[in-house]
């Protein structure tokens, strides 16, 4: 079955172009997309799942936004760092935003900086460096509360994000992980 636009193609036709002769055939058929799995797999190394790809080459109904690790890894199979590189070359721009961060270390952050960290579903943690510890400005987890004083030793975009040490109400409550799915979608020092 050919993808239909209904169905939400998620990806550019000049893109799946770059996948299929990477792949070394056009991509007709849903059950293509178990071998394309597999050749990816061979190529980088790097697992993403054929229902993954059914959904990103427009076989299946999907309205859900696609995550950043599955974009890397077809960026990777096309022969870029990331995402966020394929789109800067398809635009011509061959300069990457800045701020685009892929790990960062606690030591790496000044006092009075404060760092977003996104990752899936739709959450993120924004936290500012006190001292030797960080203070959560603002979050939208359950797990991290706003006032809690944090610490880490590296964030990495695509790995479980991992507090060290959370103090709350003036208790150390020991060590958080969250983004154990997903994986941190994105982190901004700012």
């Amino acid at each position: 079955m050919v993808p239909d636009a209904t169905f939400g193609v998620m990806l550019s036709k000049f893109i799946r172009q770059k996948i299929e002769e990477k792949f070394g055939h056009a991509l007709r058929y849903s059950k293509q997309c178990d071998a394309l799995a597999a050749h990816i797999n061979e190529v980088c190394k790097l697992t993403i799942s054929p229902s993954t790809l059914r959904r990103l080459l427009g076989f299946v109904k999907n309205k859900a936004q696609p995550r950043d690790y599955s974009l890397d890894i077809l960026a990777a199979y096309v022969d870029h760092k990331s995402w966020t590189h394929l789109l800067a070359a398809l635009d011509g721009n061959r300069e990457i935003p800045e701020k685009a961060i892929e790990k960062l270390s606690a030591t790496q952050v000044k006092k009075g900086q404060a760092v977003q960290i996104a990752y899936e579903p739709g959450k993120q943690v924004e936290i500012r460096k006190v001292g030797a510890t960080f203070n959560v400005l603002s979050t939208n987890d359950k797990k991290i509360l706003l006032n809690d004083v944090v610490d880490f030793r590296l964030i990495e975009l695509h790995y479980p994000l991992t507090f060290t040490s959370v103090i709350r109400e003036g208790k150390n409550i020991g060590r958080v992980q969250v983004a154990t799915v997903s994986g941190v979608t994105g982190i901004l020092k700012h």
